[in-house]
């Protein structure tokens, strides 16, 4: 098999992946309920922990997930997941469920500040999927992993 087709051939399934990965947080959004929240969404940072990793924020509600992707992990599921949920002025982030990789700095509590477009983890910005920063970084992440 030639580079070219192969290379062809990964360029199309990382463009598959993130655009499945780009239709399922439109999902997770538009399935974020009933719930006053207008934190309600997913948010993504670039370079999450250190790392060159894309990170995945999702709000529903009082409770939060956090993904990890790399550019091979986005063909299957996060490299990292976290679960947690704001606390009662939610100021902060409670991690409850930390899950079993070690790479994974969502642990205890974190100080949050939101704005209408971003939310702050320890200083930290994730912003919204649907703001034109959210759709530039995911372009940005998908040529990234397409080169």
């Amino acid at each position: 098999m030639s580079i070219t087709r192969t290379t062809r051939r990964t360029r199309t399934k990382i463009a598959v992946s993130i655009g499945a990965l780009a239709a399922g947080s439109l999902i997770l959004t538009a399935c974020s309920g009933s719930s006053d929240s207008k934190r309600d969404g997913t948010y993504y940072v670039k370079d999450v922990n250190g790392t060159s990793d894309l990170g995945q924020l999702v709000v529903k509600g009082n409770s939060v997930s956090h993904h990890e992707y790399s550019c091979d992990g986005v063909y299957e599921k996060p490299g990292v997941t976290s679960t947690g949920e704001f606390n009662k002025d939610q100021s902060q982030i409670i991690w409850t469920v930390a899950g079993d990789d070690s790479r994974n700095k969502r642990t205890g509590s974190e100080p949050i500040s939101t704005s209408e477009t971003s939310i702050s983890i320890s200083g930290s910005a994730y912003v919204r999927d649907d703001s034109a920063a959210g759709k530039a970084l995911l372009d940005g992440f998908k040529t990234k992993c397409g080169k």
